[in-house]
């Protein structure tokens, strides 16, 4: 089952139409841990956009946290293999 909350916060599903585009870095590669969602190197690129406040990432969902909720986005298909 989801996660319905995060740090205390709500967590709900995007909208399925909404999509986010993030360039991931060497540095990003270098400085992540793909096993760590809070140290994956897409998140670490998410946190750099300008709105995110937070991310996490992992071989299933990413967790975008805008003010106080966060945002549930299915991982894409680079993230699953």
């Amino acid at each position: 089952m989801p996660k319905i909350e995060l740090d205390g916060l709500p967590v709900i599903d995007a909208d399925e139409s909404e999509e986010i585009t993030v360039a991931v870095s060497a540095d990003d590669i270098q400085a992540g841990n793909p096993k760590n969602s809070e140290k994956h190197p897409i998140a670490i690129a998410l946190r750099r956009k300008r709105g995110v406040d937070d991310a996490r990432v992992s071989k299933r969902e990413v967790l975008i946290r805008r003010g106080d909720q966060w945002y549930r986005y299915d991982a894409p298909k680079l993230v699953e293999s």
